[in-house]
């Protein structure tokens, strides 16, 4: 039921836009003219319009917001430029190319109601998330709930009471991070499937605590689509959020819409369009004989003034009969077709692959180094993860504290070792992390390793001691 839209959403569709561009205008000098392309805004009928991001798109250009569609000058100028990303964000720009791109100062918009594991940022989880109660369905639809649960404090909320969404997903963290949100919606209670239950719909993302720019991300990107923009306080919750990307001296855009940049909102096909021609009737009359008589009467006069037949007979070859000619061009019609058709046929056929290539025969030699190449794998990924481990542990990253903190009894307050098997395990792990040089070790030797990195992270965030 996406793109959900109210009886009264045409006549919105022409005062709303001087609505919300109202306090943007308000701001700059009287001696600035309003832009002709506001004079001329006429959103289309057709049903795409209500699915696009035209509005929203424009509020963000009236921040002072131009469009461009070179990514790396976007990436080179974080401090200038805002990315949006609307529904399919999976190769699109890498998770940690954000996370750095905020660090700098850059402002990004995740919002997405499909399935996705964006790195350490957060998953989103498809939807639609759906209620039975109808205190929260929206218009009786079950798909289309309202959301009242949110931080009241935070800016982005900043005058709105409720907000609509339409076949919405919900947002978890990572299964092997933590990361650091500041819920601004949720989505209610009683609401399926079981995990979606007062699962966060928009977060604010904190890449790091160096960082300079803001991330917000959605598991719903109808909220900003120009047919949902009109029902509840969406439209408020636009606003607040173009205000907050485009504060500061920022004064380029990237908007990805499904994987494709687009450009200027006064471009959209959807706007600006020629009046569509009359709508033929769905049954036309039918002709009565007079009519008839008259049609066919004019294709053989037409036919007479153009000679066409007497032409095709002149062009024959000669000592041809007329009818064996008719026959001739009839049987070639015919074997033309049934030519098409074999072809067509043959073409449908199963495809003919090529033969597999043969495998080179390898040395001793070249076997023993492939094994050490994947051994050094090995260990350089068990490194990461026990240094990973030990910064957690100690809340440092400085590997002379995990030496002390972790290779005597020093132990952090809220994790301690009894075990001489835990104590062997911690201390594999932290020779691990210490260790600079190349290690190479099997892959049963990593799963080994890998368990028990687990239960040491698993009981140190329980808060209980090993015992």
């Amino acid at each position: 039921m996406k793109g959900l839209v109210p009886l009264c959403l045409m006549s919105a569709v022409f005062v709303g836009p001087m609505i919300i561009v109202g306090p943007t205008i308000a701001q700059q000098p009287a001696a600035t003219s309003t832009p002709p392309a506001q004079q001329s805004v006429t959103p289309s009928d057709a049903p795409e319009w209500h699915f696009g991001f035209e509005m929203f798109r424009m509020l963000l250009e009236e921040q002072g917001l131009q469009p461009v569609s070179d990514a790396n000058n976007i990436l080179r100028r974080p401090a200038q430029s805002v990315v949006v990303i609307m529904g399919r964000i999976e190769d699109v720009v890498p998770p940690r190319t954000l996370e750095f791109f905020c660090e700098r100062g850059g402002m990004v918009l995740l919002a997405s109601d499909t399935s996705n594991s964006f790195g350490r940022i957060g998953e989103f989880q498809a939807g639609p998330v759906t209620s039975r109660r109808p205190q929260i369905q929206y218009q009786n639809f079950a798909d289309c709930l309202t959301i009242t649960d949110f931080n009241e404090t935070h800016p982005l909320m900043e005058n709105v009471n409720s907000l609509v969404v339409n076949r919405s997903g919900w947002l978890q963290p990572p299964k092997w991070h933590i990361p650091d949100w500041d819920v601004v919606a949720q989505l209610p209670l009683d609401v399926s499937p079981s995990k979606s239950v007062a699962a966060p719909l928009i977060a604010e993302v904190r890449v790091s605590a160096r960082a300079s720019g803001r991330m917000v991300i959605a598991a719903d990107q109808s909220l900003f689509t120009n047919g949902m923009l009109w029902h509840g306080d969406n439209a408020i919750l636009a606003v607040n959020i173009s205000k907050l990307l485009g504060g500061g001296e920022r004064s380029q855009l990237l908007f990805v819409q499904d994987g494709a940049a687009v450009g200027s909102y006064q471009n959209s096909p959807m706007l600006n369009q020629s009046a569509a021609p009359p709508k033929l009737p769905e049954k036309l009359p039918e002709p009565d004989a007079s009519t008839l008589l008259t049609m066919a009467n004019s294709v053989i006069r037409n036919m007479q003034e153009s000679n066409v037949l007497n032409e095709a007979l002149a062009n024959r070859p000669r000592n041809v009969r007329p009818s064996r000619y008719r026959r001739g061009l009839l049987f070639a019609l015919v074997a033309a077709a049934l030519a098409f058709v074999i072809w067509r046929i043959s073409a449908n056929g199963p495809l003919v692959h090529r033969p597999m290539p043969q495998r080179d025969m390898k040395t001793a030699h070249a076997l023993t180094t492939d094994r050490k190449v994947k051994a050094a794998e090995f260990g350089l990924a068990a490194s990461l993860l026990s240094r990973e481990l030990c910064r957690e542990l100690t809340g440092s990253h400085d590997s002379s504290d995990w030496q002390r903190l972790l290779a005597g009894n020093e132990t952090p307050a809220a994790f301690s070792v009894r075990k001489k098997s835990q104590q062997k395990q911690l201390a594999a792990v932290l020779e691990l992390a210490l260790n600079s040089r190349t290690v190479h070790i099997s892959r049963r030797r990593f799963q080994s390793i890998g368990r028990s990195i687990q239960q040491l992270r698993q009981q140190y965030r329980e808060h209980q001691p090993i015992s």
